[in-house]
Protein backbone atom coordinates (compact mmCIF):
# COMPACT_ATOMS: atom_id res chain seq x y z
CA UNK A 1 0.00 0.00 0.00
CA UNK A 2 1.17 3.45 -0.79
CA UNK A 3 2.91 5.28 2.02
CA UNK A 4 3.48 2.19 4.16
CA UNK A 5 6.91 0.85 4.92
CA UNK A 6 7.92 -2.12 2.83
CA UNK A 7 8.34 -5.30 4.86
CA UNK A 8 8.60 -8.91 3.84
CA UNK A 9 5.32 -10.73 4.03
CA UNK A 10 5.72 -14.38 4.95
CA UNK A 11 3.26 -17.08 5.84
CA UNK A 12 3.85 -20.18 7.87
CA UNK A 13 2.17 -22.86 5.76
CA UNK A 14 1.83 -25.21 8.71
CA UNK A 15 -0.05 -22.56 10.68
CA UNK A 16 -2.33 -21.91 7.72
CA UNK A 17 -3.10 -25.59 7.21
CA UNK A 18 -3.70 -26.04 10.95
CA UNK A 19 -6.02 -23.01 11.10
CA UNK A 20 -8.32 -24.07 8.29
CA UNK A 21 -10.01 -26.97 10.16
CA UNK A 22 -11.07 -24.58 12.95
CA UNK A 23 -13.31 -22.82 10.43
CA UNK A 24 -14.69 -26.16 9.26
CA UNK A 25 -15.55 -27.08 12.86
CA UNK A 26 -17.09 -23.65 13.48
CA UNK A 27 -19.22 -24.01 10.35
CA UNK A 28 -20.34 -27.46 11.48
CA UNK A 29 -21.20 -26.08 14.91
CA UNK A 30 -23.18 -23.25 13.36
CA UNK A 31 -24.89 -25.79 11.11
CA UNK A 32 -25.93 -27.82 14.16
CA UNK A 33 -27.30 -24.74 15.85
CA UNK A 34 -29.13 -23.82 12.66
CA UNK A 35 -30.77 -27.26 12.57
CA UNK A 36 -31.88 -26.86 16.17
CA UNK A 37 -33.19 -23.35 15.47
CA UNK A 38 -34.99 -24.59 12.36
CA UNK A 39 -36.79 -27.18 14.48
CA UNK A 40 -37.80 -24.54 17.02
CA UNK A 41 -39.07 -22.21 14.30
CA UNK A 42 -41.02 -25.03 12.70
CA UNK A 43 -42.58 -25.70 16.10
CA UNK A 44 -43.78 -22.11 16.28
CA UNK A 45 -45.72 -22.42 13.06
CA UNK A 46 -46.70 -19.21 11.29
CA UNK A 47 -45.25 -16.90 13.94
CA UNK A 48 -45.64 -13.84 11.71
CA UNK A 49 -49.39 -13.56 12.31
CA UNK A 50 -52.52 -13.51 10.22
CA UNK A 51 -52.79 -9.78 9.52
CA UNK A 52 -52.00 -8.42 6.04
CA UNK A 53 -48.36 -7.43 6.77
CA UNK A 54 -47.74 -10.77 8.53
CA UNK A 55 -49.18 -12.75 5.65
CA UNK A 56 -47.06 -10.79 3.14
CA UNK A 57 -43.95 -11.41 5.21
CA UNK A 58 -44.80 -15.08 5.74
CA UNK A 59 -45.41 -15.69 2.04
CA UNK A 60 -41.84 -14.64 1.26
CA UNK A 61 -40.02 -15.66 4.44
CA UNK A 62 -41.38 -19.22 4.67
CA UNK A 63 -39.91 -20.10 1.26
CA UNK A 64 -36.44 -18.91 2.20
CA UNK A 65 -36.25 -19.55 5.96
CA UNK A 66 -33.98 -22.64 5.79
CA UNK A 67 -31.75 -21.09 3.14
CA UNK A 68 -31.33 -17.88 5.14
CA UNK A 69 -30.39 -19.79 8.26
CA UNK A 70 -27.86 -22.03 6.48
CA UNK A 71 -25.99 -19.27 4.66
CA UNK A 72 -23.74 -18.43 7.62
CA UNK A 73 -22.70 -22.04 8.25
CA UNK A 74 -21.78 -22.53 4.59
CA UNK A 75 -19.85 -19.26 4.44
CA UNK A 76 -17.81 -20.08 7.55
CA UNK A 77 -17.03 -23.56 6.18
CA UNK A 78 -15.96 -21.85 2.94
CA UNK A 79 -13.31 -19.89 4.83
CA UNK A 80 -11.56 -23.20 5.51
CA UNK A 81 -11.44 -23.96 1.78
CA UNK A 82 -10.16 -20.46 1.09
CA UNK A 83 -7.35 -20.75 3.64
CA UNK A 84 -6.27 -24.10 2.22
CA UNK A 85 -6.32 -22.72 -1.32
CA UNK A 86 -4.32 -19.66 -0.26
CA UNK A 87 -1.74 -21.88 1.44
CA UNK A 88 -1.51 -24.11 -1.63
CA UNK A 89 -1.04 -21.10 -3.91
CA UNK A 90 1.55 -19.55 -1.61
CA UNK A 91 3.46 -22.83 -1.47
CA UNK A 92 3.51 -23.13 -5.27
CA UNK A 93 4.74 -19.53 -5.58
CA UNK A 94 7.41 -20.03 -2.92
CA UNK A 95 8.71 -23.16 -4.63
CA UNK A 96 8.82 -21.36 -7.98
CA UNK A 97 10.74 -18.47 -6.38
CA UNK A 98 13.24 -20.88 -4.81
CA UNK A 99 13.79 -22.61 -8.16
CA UNK A 100 14.23 -19.24 -9.89
CA UNK A 101 16.73 -18.06 -7.27
CA UNK A 102 18.70 -21.30 -7.56
CA UNK A 103 18.73 -21.00 -11.34
CA UNK A 104 19.96 -17.39 -11.13
CA UNK A 105 22.67 -18.43 -8.68
CA UNK A 106 23.82 -21.20 -11.02
CA UNK A 107 23.96 -18.75 -13.92
CA UNK A 108 25.97 -16.30 -11.81
CA UNK A 109 28.49 -19.00 -10.94
CA UNK A 110 28.99 -19.75 -14.62
CA UNK A 111 30.13 -16.17 -15.28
Amino acid sequence: MSGESSQNLRFDLTDLYLTAPAFERAGDSIGGTVSQTQGQLDGLGAFWGNDAPGEKFGAVYAKYQAQLLNITAAEVRGVSDGINQMADNYNVTEQANVRMAMHMEQEEQQW
